[in-house]
């Protein structure tokens, strides 16, 4: 398995559970993940998935965690996987079966980084709930 750490510069990393093996009998760990950019949301996986990445300028891309080569050191600073414009952020992450987005294709990329696609209302993640009367 692996855990996936998002942040908000865009960036992601992929680390190994093994590099999280202890060895001696520390009670704390230290460098867990990397503290350069704050950390948007984290996954511990144990298969590859598709990831839906948001930004804060409303933009939405769809990946496979296929795409990202596993690291072994547990700080690494990851890979670019969304290109960001101007003051926006990674504002949250998903997995693609629970994010609710209808059209997945619009948003997937074959590619790291990209800008990804422009949300529709409908696939937003703080679209409105509908009471049908």
């Amino acid at each position: 398995g692996f855990a996936l750490f998002f942040f908000e510069n865009g960036k992601a990393a992929k680390v190994a559970l093994s590099a999280y093996e202890t060895k001696t009998n520390r009670k704390k760990l230290t460098g867990a993940y990397c503290d350069k950019s704050p950390l948007v949301a984290a996954f511990a996986l144990s298969t590859d998935v598709q990831m839906a990445v948001y930004t804060s300028d409303g933009r939405c891309v769809v990946f496979s965690t296929a795409q990202l080569l596993p690291k072994t050191t547990r700080n690494t600073q990851g890979v670019s996987v969304v290109s960001l414009k101007k003051k926006a952020t990674v504002s949250g992450a998903a997995t693609a079966e629970g994010c609710g987005i209808a059209n997945l294709s619009r948003y997937r990329t074959k590619t790291l980084p990209s800008a990804g696609a422009i949300l529709k209302p409908e696939d937003s993640p703080e679209k409105q709930i509908t009471f049908e009367v």
